[in-house]
């Protein structure tokens, strides 16, 4: 079995091995994700998944989810759109072991497909999805333009590519409160519930270090991606971005 951290994988310079470091984060944490998800955000990344669902096209008929974890915003996906064959990937298997069993016990499993992949190098053809999404994972990815490259890869012309990502609110007593409660509030919390302290720096740290959605927009832009769109959810601390597949 894979062992706690033993140091923040934020710190590790080499990208293969930041990634394995950050699986073995999620490894670890896996039994206790949900939850602490649930209690961290109060409940808010159950709404802001929903918007996202929200902004996949109305055509779509096959959606990819990258980085998809325990599967809750593919389960979401197939949930509100019983037209959706969605496919989840992920680089973590536990993780991916918890989704397969969330996704039985709602009576969706021919619906929805999960495969062990990583986002740089997804394991499908081109142009074969109506839309990718990526809920609170391209933040972990070391090569963040050629992760959204690949994902526009597998879209067809048209499609979208959306990305669901926590940030800062520009509202400053808001913005001081957000980094009070990462920096003390989610490691102490964090720590007691899954056991791994660790763990529970780094996932703050990757929110602090992560674009801001104005660079995120115009990284959009540059990949050439159409119709750049960015929605703030909650005062700014959490934002949407869409774009169109040329």
């Amino acid at each position: 079995m894979e062992t706690a951290l033993e140091k923040n994988p934020r710190n590790e310079p080499n990208h293969a091995r930041r990634i394995r470091a950050v699986r073995r984060m999620f490894t670890d944490i896996s039994p206790r994700y949900d939850l602490l998800n649930r209690i961290m955000s109060a409940r808010q990344d159950v709404r802001w998944r929903r918007f996202a669902v929200a902004r996949v096209p109305a055509e779509a008929s096959r959606v990819l989810d990258v980085a998809t974890g325990t599967g809750d915003l593919a389960i979401d996906l197939a949930s509100a759109r019983p037209d959706v064959t969605v496919f989840g990937v992920d680089f973590t298997e536990p993780m991916l072991r918890r989704a397969e069993a969330k996704t039985a016990e709602r009576g969706l499993s021919r619906r929805i497909s999960y495969a062990i992949g990583d986002a740089l190098r997804l394991p499908f053809a081109d142009r074969e999805f109506d839309a990718v999404t990526v809920a609170f994972g391209i933040r972990n990815m070391p090569d963040r333009r050629s992760a959204l490259a690949e994902m526009m890869r597998v879209v067809k012309p048209g499609g979208k590519v959306i990305t669901l990502e926590m940030t800062f609110p520009k509202n400053l007593k808001l913005r001081r409160f957000f980094v009070w409660y990462l920096n003390r509030v989610i490691p102490a919390l964090g720590g007691i519930i899954s056991g791994n302290p660790q763990a529970y720096r780094y996932l703050p740290d990757s929110i602090q270090d992560f674009l801001h959605p104005d660079d995120l927009t115009e990284l959009c832009h540059s990949l050439g991606l159409k119709r750049v769109q960015a929605f703030p959810l909650m005062f700014g601390l959490t934002y949407v971005h869409e774009g169109l597949v040329p």
